[in-house]
C-alpha cells in the first residue's frame, strides 16, 4: 500500500506531503546493487524521521555533509510533529510544518544554529491547517496551503495574496520559473485521482502540465525554470511509487534512471544537476531510507554510506538540501 495512505489522506482529510508511509518495509521487486563508491557531496540536508505517520512522533534532522555531523535539532522545540522542511535559499533558515496544543497545523521558521525556539508564522490565523511551505527563489515570501487553499506569505507571515485556482482542493505547491508560477498537485474536477498543475501568479491561469488515465502524481519539486521533479505510480495497476522529470510547458514527462520496479522512489530533492536525494523502500535500514541518485547514469547510493545514523528502521522522507558554494 506505502504511499496509498497519503494520497488519499491529503485530499480527504488535508494533511498534506511529502509523502506519508506506510509502518512496515515493502520487500517485492528487484533488489538493486547499491554503489560504494560515493560521490563527494558538499552542503547540508534536512530531513524528518518518524516510526509511522499514524504515530505522530516526526523529528528534524540536520546533517552537514562536510562535517559528516548529523543531528536531531527538533527535540526541544515542544512542536508536535514537526516535518517537511525546506531551506530558504541562503541556506540560513528552514519554513516547517508542526502542531501545536489545541489548534492545527502551522508553519514554522527556524534560523539554523539559533538558540531560540522557531518563530511560528500562522499562528493569527486560528485553528486552521497550514502545510506545505516552501520558500521562494528569492527568499522574501514563503507559499503553503491553508485548508486546501494556495496562500502566499512573507518570511514574517504577513499574508501578501490568496492564489484560486479551479480545484477543491490543492497541495504541494513549490513555486517556479522565478517565482511567477506555482506548481502544484491537485484533483481535477471529478477526477479520483491527483494530476500536476501550474498557475501564473501574475494572470491567475491554470495549466495542466502532467496527467496520466489511472495514475496519481503529486509532490512537484521545480528543478529549474522549466522543469520540475514529481512522484508518480508505475501504472494505473501498479501503485509503486516512481519519480519523473516534468516540464512546465506540458511537455511529456521522463522516468528517472534511479527508480527501482517493484520499489516506492519518492521525495525528490535536487543536489545539483547531476545528483538527486530521494526517499526510497528498496532494501536498506528499513521503511523509507534516504538515497543519493545519479540523475546520468542511474546509480544510487545509501546516504548510510555517508553516515550510518542517517538511514534507520523509521521512515526517512522530505528531504530538503543546501549546495554550499
Amino acid at each position: 500500500m506505502s504511499f496509498m495512505i497519503y494520497k488519499y489522506i491529503i485530499f480527504i482529510s488535508l494533511i498534506s506531503f511529502f509523502t506519508l508511509s506506510r509502518c512496515e518495509k515493502k520487500e517485492s521487486g528487484n533488489n538493486p546493487p547499491v554503489q560504494s563508491d560515493k560521490p563527494a557531496i558538499k552542503g547540508i540536508l534536512v530531513f524528518h524521521r518518524y516510526s509511522c505517520y499514524t504515530s505522530n512522533d516526526s523529528r528534524i534532522y540536520i546533517y552537514d555533509f562536510t562535517q559528516n555531523s548529523l543531528q536531531d535539532i527538533s527535540g526541544g522545540w515542544g512542536i508536535g510533529n514537526p516535518m517537511n522542511a525546506h531551506f530558504s535559499p541562503d541556506g540560513k533558515s528552514i519554513v516547517f510544518m508542526g502542531t501545536r496544543p489545541a489548534s492545527g497545523w502551522d508553519l514554522f521558521r527556524w534560523r539554523l544554529g539559533s538558540a531560540d525556539a522557531p518563530v511560528n508564522l500562522t499562528s493569527a490565523a486560528g485553528n486552521t491547517r497550514d502545510e506545505d511551505p516552501k520558500y521562494s527563489a528569492n527568499g522574501t515570501k514563503i507559499i503553503f496551503k491553508q485548508d486546501g487553499v494556495l496562500k502566499e506569505i512573507d518570511t514574517l507571515g504577513q499574508l501578501l495574496r490568496v492564489i484560486p485556482v479551479p480545484q477543491a482542493e490543492a497541495s504541494m505547491p513549490y513555486y517556479g520559473r522565478g517565482d511567477s508560477v506555482i506548481v502544484y498537485s491537485a484533483r481535477a474536477a471529478g477526477s479520483p485521482i491527483a494530476s500536476i498543475f501550474t498557475v501564473s501568479v501574475p494572470s491567475g491561469s491554470v495549466y495542466p502540465v502532467f496527467s496520466m488515465a489511472g495514475v496519481e502524481a503529486y509532490y512537484p519539486i521545480t528543478k529549474n525554470d522549466t522543469s520540475f521533479y514529481f512522484s508518480c505510480w508505475a501504472s494505473a495497476a501498479d501503485h509503486n511509487d516512481q519519480l519523473y522529470l516534468g516540464f512546465t510547458n506540458g511537455h511529456p514527462a521522463q522516468l528517472l534512471p534511479v527508480n527501482v520496479p517493484g520499489h516506492n522512489s519518492s521525495d525528490a530533492c535536487p543536489v545539483n544537476s547531476q545528483y538527486l536525494i530521494f526517499s526510497s523502500t528498496r532494501p536498506g535500514a528499513g521503511g523509507y531510507d534516504l538515497f543519493l541518485g545519479d540523475l546520468s547514469t542511474g546509480k544510487t547510493w545509501s546516504l548510510s554510506l555517508y553516515h550510518p545514523q542517517i538511514n534507520s528502521g523509521g521512515e526517512e522522507l522530505g528531504a530538503s538540501f543546501y549546495l554550499e558554494p
